[in-house]
């Protein structure tokens, strides 16, 4: 295996890491969430429906992404997309 090969396969594997990981933590953590910012459990409908566009819009645009980008760049940037999203869910706080 080559060593651009490697770090391709590296890449793909954390960003199918990064796609999952948000959705498994918010069935477990949506209770706590809604208890510590004061938001009702049914809120979860709304977050779930923006998650589904979310992703039915970058399936549409991950081709023409792939064709101007290019896969390493594009599996490179979605996954530091991921990371960013992923540290402002840590350190978010509720605002008093």
């Amino acid at each position: 295996m080559t060593r651009t090969r490697g770090g391709m396969l590296l890449l793909a594997y954390f960003a199918f890491i990064s796609l999952g990981l948000p959705d498994g933590l918010l069935g477990v953590g949506w209770p706590s969430v809604s208890e510590e910012f004061g938001v009702p459990r049914e809120t979860v409908g709304v977050l779930l429906t923006v998650g589904t566009v979310g992703y039915l819009t970058s399936s549409v645009a991950a081709g023409f992404t792939i064709a101007r980008l290019g896969v390493g760049r594009l599996l490179a940037g979605s996954t530091a997309l991921c990371s960013i999203s992923l540290a402002a869910y840590a350190v978010s706080r509720r605002s008093a």
